[in-house]
């Protein structure tokens, strides 16, 4: 019983051209479509009993008859059956040696697999510079002293008592511009604006 496959694939071999030896396409022939909706069951089982799933068996049956309407017009209608069948282990050679080159069976199917990247999402590369904006504006917002002291510590990696001394402040006074400063910012960012 032919499935929608079978059938479409079939259908696609009439419309096929092959070319008559001086190199122009002419369209398959009766005789060949009916050689082929003939052969064709024949052809498949063979196939099917050589190869491990349906579809390379259908796919093999596609380019056995691809290659047979070379023939067409150079060979008798007789020797087509001959010919189909030289050409079918050459077909399932052919496909073997494919397969193994090109690592098939090492190939890991994709399909219904979540992938996760390593790297952020849009979404979440957006959000971060959104909140880098807010910081960056929260922290020019600070009081002149508060943002010199945070600046110090945060983007100068200095100690609080390298500040005290630099600002000359008590390293307490530090600490409290600091507390402050982050409280600011995180408030800021919190909020939004």
């Amino acid at each position: 019983m032919a499935n929608s496959s079978t059938t479409e694939s079939a259908e696609a071999l009439f419309d096929a051209t092959s070319s008559d030896g001086d190199g122009r396409a002419s369209p398959c022939s009766a005789q060949m479509e009916g050689f082929i909706r003939a052969e064709r069951p024949a052809l498949l089982s063979w196939l099917r009993s050589r190869t491990a799933l349906e579809q390379d068996a259908e796919e093999a049956a596609q380019d056995c008859f691809m290659r047979l309407l070379r023939y067409q017009h150079s060979k008798p209608a007789f020797a087509w059956r001959f010919l189909l069948y030289r050409i079918a282990p050459s077909v399932l050679a052919d496909r073997a040696r494919r397969t193994k080159s090109h690592h098939a069976a090492d190939h890991v199917q994709l399909d219904g697999l979540d992938i996760v990247s390593a790297e952020p999402s849009q979404e979440r590369i957006i959000a971060g510079r959104e909140e880098l904006a807010l910081l960056r504006t929260a922290i020019l917002d600070l009081p002149p002293k508060c943002k010199q002291v945070f600046l110090l510590n945060r983007l100068h990696g200095m100690t609080y008592a390298q500040i005290a001394k630099h600002c000359g402040i008590s390293v307490k006074m530090v600490e409290k511009h600091i507390h402050k400063a982050v409280t600011l910012c995180l408030a800021k960012v919190e909020k939004g604006g």
